[in-house]
C-alpha cells in the first residue's frame, strides 16, 4: 500500500487542531458571558464610608458621610444608610442635612434622601439658628440647593413657620420657598 505523504499535510492537521481548539474556547466564554445576573445587584459596598470634596480655595467645600453604601452596577446609583452631609461656607457655620438613607446619582451631581430629612444650621453673629424638618429632599452638593414636594416646618426659635414643598439656595444670598400651605407661628419678644 502506497501512501503519499504531502509535506503540507501535517500543517493542514495542525491549523485544523488550532482552528479546533479556538472555537471550543469561544463557546466556553459566550457560555459565561451569558450566565444570569441578578437586575440591580451590588458590585462594591462600603461601611463607615467618608468623601471630603474641596473648593477652588482649598478649604472644605462639602462632605458626606454614611454609615454604609451600596453601589449598583447596572445604573451606577449609591444607596447609603443614614447620610450626613455637611455644606461648608466661608465664615458661617456649616449646614448639616441628614436623614435615614439616600441614593446618589449615577453622575453623582445629585443625592436623594429618603425618610426623614433633618437640616440644621448653627447661630452666628446676629443670625439665629435654624433647623428644618422635611422628608424626600432632593440636593445638589455642586449648586447648595436643595428641594422637596413634601411637607416642611422651618423652626428658628421662638418662630416656626411651616409649608408643603420647599425650594432652598444654601449659599449667599441663603434663600428658603416654601411653596404652599404655608403657616407661620411668629412670637415677639
Amino acid at each position: 500500500m502506497t501512501y503519499s505523504r504531502n509535506p503540507y499535510s501535517y500543517f493542514y492537521l495542525a491549523f485544523i487542531a488550532f482552528a479546533s481548539w479556538i472555537l471550543v474556547n469561544l463557546t466556553d466564554v459566550d457560555n459565561n458571558n451569558n450566565k444570569l445576573i441578578p437586575p440591580h445587584s451590588p458590585d462594591f459596598f462600603s461601611t463607615g464610608y467618608t468623601k471630603w470634596e474641596m473648593g477652588a480655595t482649598g478649604l472644605p467645600n462639602t462632605q458626606l458621610y454614611a454609615e454604609k453604601i451600596v453601589h449598583y452596577s447596572d445604573d451606577h446609583t449609591t444607596d447609603m444608610d443614614k447620610p450626613l452631609i455637611f455644606l461648608h461656607q466661608e465664615k458661617q457655620p456649616p449646614w448639616l442635612i441628614q436623614s435615614e438613607s439616600g441614593t446618589v446619582s449615577a453622575d453623582s451631581k445629585n443625592i436623594f434622601l429618603k425618610g426623614k430629612v433633618v437640616i440644621d444650621r448653627d447661630k452666628f453673629d446676629n443670625v439665629k439658628a435654624l433647623k428644618i424638618n422635611t422628608s424626600n429632599l432632593k440636593v445638589r452638593p455642586e449648586t447648595h440647593f436643595a428641594e422637596t414636594d413634601a411637607w416642611a416646618e422651618l423652626v428658628s426659635p421662638p418662630h416656626k413657620t411651616t409649608g408643603t414643598g420647599m425650594k432652598l439656595v444654601f449659599k449667599q444670598p441663603i434663600r428658603i420657598e416654601l411653596l404652599s400651605h404655608v403657616q407661620g407661628k411668629y412670637e415677639t419678644q
